[in-house]
């Protein structure tokens, strides 16, 4: 008798994804919508649950899952949500919220980056390498490391979040000091993150576009073809200095903007070699986009633990 699947939910800044998750990595009764940040979060995590709910209802037998793993950006507590970088998600209690929905199952809730990084590691382009990063280009941007075939967590559950790297010295003169309560503000992501793309294109284009959409675009049309690039040597050029800093044998390179063929992966591997003392090998992520999801399902298949609250921030609970 093969195990139970586990139910897989992702949270994330532009679509919600829920699934069944396999042992094996595969997964099933995909269903996807859109996050629309803008209806607040207690919305989007309403819909969310909704979602999770029905992807569960509709397989054969519709028992209760045996774990449930969620996905989300930030670092989720009991109390509310760190670095999430979505207005009003700080005073969020999610891990109460799931109990109410799903009370009789044990569940985990990780960063999405991070849960990415385990889904590679566990079944994908990061399976049995020692020293490993993996990147994640979306919405937002943050990497997810791997040492000694462990994925580092940091003192806070923040190692890897490069979306608050200074771009330079310019940026940290016109800071003003953080208020008490506030969140640090993830300048890198401003820069080149997904959320960034409308912004630039409209300056240099006139049009706000997607990264989707400047690809497209690009392929016929110079101006765009010039803004495009532009961004990929930026990113290419922060990807490579985290390498720098991480010593990894294989950087894998997934979210949002690989679903198109930007060329990044290319632009990454020329800038490392011009530079970089050691070059490692680059590859796109096995699971795309989907690796957030498919990551909380290989969190979810590992829940053994008493329910705490560890470093991260992360909640887990335990298997019945």
């Amino acid at each position: 008798m093969s195990p139970r699947p586990v139910l897989a939910l992702d949270i994330g800044g532009t679509k919600l994804a829920a699934a069944l998750v396999e042992a094996d990595g595969t997964f099933r009764g995909h269903r996807v919508s859109t996050t629309s940040p803008a209806d607040g979060p207690n919305r989007v995590l309403q819909r969310a649950l909704d979602l999770a709910e029905a992807v569960w209802r509709a397989q054969e037998d519709p028992a209760r899952p045996g774990a449930i793993g969620v996905s989300t950006k930030g670092l989720t507590g009991e109390a509310g949500v760190q670095l999430s970088g979505m207005p009003g998600w700080s005073g969020l209690r999610i891990p109460a919220l799931l109990r109410e929905r799903f009370p009789t199952s044990a569940v985990v809730i990780v960063n999405d980056v991070k849960a990415a990084t385990r889904a590679e590691m566990t079944w994908g382009a990061l399976r049995g390498v020692a020293h490993g990063l993996y990147v994640n280009l979306g919405t937002g941007i943050a990497a997810g490391i791997v040492a000694a075939g462990e994925l580092v967590e940091g003192a806070h559950g923040a190692a890897g979040e490069i979306a608050y790297l200074l771009p330079s010295r310019k940026a940290l003169a016109r800071l003003r000091p953080r208020q008490p309560g506030k969140e640090a503000l993830a300048l890198l992501e401003g820069l080149v993150g997904g959320g960034a793309v409308p912004t630039r294109t409209r300056r240099e284009l006139g049009t706000a576009l997607s990264m989707e959409q400047l690809i497209e675009q690009g392929a016929r049309d110079a101006k765009a073809a010039s803004a495009l690039n532009e961004l990929l040597d930026e990113l290419a050029f922060w990807i490579a200095n985290v390498a720098v800093v991480v010593d990894p044998e294989r950087i894998v390179l997934g979210g949002g903007f690989l679903r198109s063929r930007s060329g990044l992966a290319e632009r990454l591997r020329g800038t490392l070699e011009r530079f970089a003392p050691f070059v490692p090998e680059v590859e796109r992520a096995r699971f795309g986009a989907d690796s957030a999801l498919v990551g909380a399902g290989a969190v979810a298949l590992r829940l053994r633990q008493p329910v705490m609250t560890g470093p991260s921030g992360d909640f887990s609970g335990e298997l019945p």
